[in-house]
């Protein structure tokens, strides 16, 4: 009787970790889809700014392209100050799948399917992190050039206020009309703008990953 006793204990204390285990599970997976959701909405904004930062970069390198371009240089003045700016960026919200990893959480996760997602959903993630450092470093050299094209004390005016809505008035001369320099800077920005229309393609791609992924958690833990 008292070994029935002491079994009939262990099963109860097991079962009730059990228990508890799902429901961590359980809780983790809800906080896992207000991350995805939060995501979706920060991939959405940053699609959006480069979509915005495209626009200026071929609004600039169309004006500079024309022969008349020096009779423009308010207009081209705004938009390489607008280019150089980086704008919001996507970060994963990863607290949860952070915590899950650190901790050994995702021993927790029963459904393999689940743990397959996840991980491939971070995997694109940080191929998108690899992919804005090399922007980064694009976006650097397009400065270096900037001064070299461009006048300090016009940009000093513009940028009295931010957001950057000031358009210079009277056509102020570039600091420098070397075709070397101009087709400098025009190249830096071709490359930016290649390696941000991958970005926007990476991002939409990691988008339909957060939908996809969001749906199955929801679905197969049947969160409301």
């Amino acid at each position: 009787m008292l070994f029935l006793a002491v079994f009939c204990g262990f099963l109860a204390e097991y079962q009730l970790e059990h228990t508890i285990e799902h429901q961590r599970e359980k809780q983790y997976m809800r906080s896992m889809v207000k991350d995805l959701a939060q995501d979706i909405r920060n991939i959405d904004a940053d699609i959006e700014n480069r979509k915005m930062k495209q626009q200026i970069a071929d609004s600039m390198s169309q004006l500079i392209f024309q022969e008349d371009y020096k009779a423009k240089t308010s207009y081209i003045y705004f938009c390489a100050r607008r280019f150089s700016v980086v704008g919001y960026i996507f970060h994963m919200t990863d607290g949860t799948l952070m915590q899950l990893k650190n901790s050994g959480g995702l021993r927790l996760i029963r459904r393999q399917d689940v743990v397959d997602s996840l991980q491939g959903y971070y995997n694109l993630s940080q191929q998108q992190e690899d992919n804005r450092e090399l922007e980064m470093l694009q976006l650097r050299d397009y400065r270096d050039v900037m001064i070299k094209v461009f006048d300090v004390k016009v940009f000093e005016d513009m940028t009295r206020k931010f957001p950057i809505t000031t358009i210079p008035e009277n056509n102020p001369p570039l600091l420098n009309n070397n075709p070397e320099f101009i087709n400098d800077l025009l190249m830096r920005v071709h490359l930016s703008k290649r390696i941000n229309l991958v970005n926007i393609q990476q991002l939409t791609e990691l988008k339909t990953k957060a939908i996809s992924l969001r749906e199955q958690i929801i679905k197969e833990y049947h969160l409301e």
